[in-house]
C-alpha cells in the first residue's frame, strides 16, 4: 500500500469518526429543513400536541398514550413552546400540530420492533372554501428500533430533542 494510498484510508476513517461522533447527518437534515422551513418555524408560537393510539400490547406493558402525551407536552413547553388547548388551537392560524406516532409490532415477551415519528404539521386554507383544507407537513423525523416500553420511550425523547434543537436554531 503506497503512502498515498495509507494518507487517504487514515483521513477516511477520521471523517467517518466525526461525522459519526457528532451526529453531522443529523445536523445537515436540520440545516436542510431550516432553510426550507426555517421561517414557519420560528412563526410557529404554539402546537397542539397529539399522540396516535397505540397498540393495545404496548399499552398493556406499560407505555400508555396519555402517559406519553403529558411527557412530551411538558418536554416541548419547557423549551419554551406553548402547548395550545383545543379551543386556543382551533383560533390560532394554522393550526401547528405536532403529531406522534408510535408504530409497534410485538416480537417476545415485552420487546418490540418499532418506529417513532413526529411531525409538525399546519393548515392551509387559503382562498379555498370553508370546510376544506390542506394540511402541509413543516418538519419530521422519526427513529427505529429494538426494544421494551422504556427504549421506546427513550426513542421519543430522542427525536423530540432533535425538533427542539431544529426550531431553536431556525
Amino acid at each position: 500500500m503506497s503512502n498515498r494510498s495509507l494518507l487517504f484510508l487514515v483521513l477516511f476513517v477520521l471523517v467517518i469518526f466525526f461525522v459519526v461522533k457528532f451526529d453531522m447527518t443529523t445536523q445537515m437534515k436540520i440545516g436542510v429543513t431550516n432553510l426550507i422551513y426555517g421561517d414557519e418555524m420560528r412563526g410557529m408560537k404554539g402546537l397542539r400536541v397529539v399522540v396516535e393510539p397505540l397498540i393495545p400490547e404496548l399499552e398493556k406493558d406499560g407505555l400508555r398514550r396519555e402517559e406519553v402525551l403529558k411527557e412530551l407536552a411538558a418536554k416541548v413547553e419547557s423549551a419554551g413552546i406553548k402547548i395550545l388547548s383545543e379551543e386556543e388551537w382551533r383560533r390560532t392560524t394554522g393550526k401547528p400540530v405536532l403529531n406522534a406516532t408510535i408504530q409497534a409490532a410485538k416480537l417476545e415477551k415485552q420487546n418490540y420492533q418499532y418506529t417513532v415519528a413526529i411531525e409538525v404539521t399546519k393548515s392551509e386554507t387559503g382562498g379555498r372554501m370553508s370546510g376544506s383544507e390542506k394540511i402541509t407537513t413543516i418538519w419530521s423525523t422519526s427513529g427505529m428500533g429494538e426494544g421494551n416500553a422504556y427504549d421506546i420511550r427513550m426513542k421519543i425523547h430522542e427525536i423530540t430533542s432533535v425538533f427542539l434543537k431544529a426550531r431553536s436554531i431556525s
